[in-house]
């Protein structure tokens, strides 16, 4: 994405749709986020599809509580899924973890370019949040 465009994303996307509309989508994509459960779901999924069966082994909880988080996670745009005889293949839209972030910035307000930046760059950045964490836990 240049500059120019990442600029000029938020003002776009709300002359497409209302401003609420927005709002609620981001918020859907961040609170099916804002989840450890979830989040290990989504973080097996970004290895590559997987079945219930393999969600299930690989996180260690309840087939219900699996399939109640990838619900959740269908609902925000995060996974599809398609049947496979008996089994049902999740894969993940890793597309939509980007969508959801430029639609909170779009949301906000946040026009800077300088927000809208790559995980690489990002990244390196993000250390006082990481710190903040453990000094919350400790």
């Amino acid at each position: 994405m240049t500059t120019k465009s990442a600029a000029a994303l938020p003002a776009a996307v709300h002359q497409l749709t209302g401003e609420r509309d927005v709002i609620e989508a981001a918020r859907r994509v961040h609170r099916a986020l804002g989840d450890t459960n979830r989040l290990d779901l989504v973080r097996r999924l970004a290895q590559g599809p997987a079945t219930v069966s393999e969600l299930i082994e690989s996180t260690g909880l309840s087939q219900p509580l699996v399939s109640w988080h990838l619900r959740r996670l269908r609902s925000a745009g995060l996974v599809t899924s398609e049947r496979s005889g008996r089994e049902s293949i999740c894969t993940l839209r890793t597309e939509t973890i980007a969508e959801g972030h430029a639609l909170m910035l779009s949301a906000l307000g946040v026009a800077n370019p300088a927000a809208w930046v790559a995980p690489q760059v990002a990244l390196p950045n993000a250390q006082p949040l990481v710190d903040a964490v453990r000094a919350e836990e400790a």
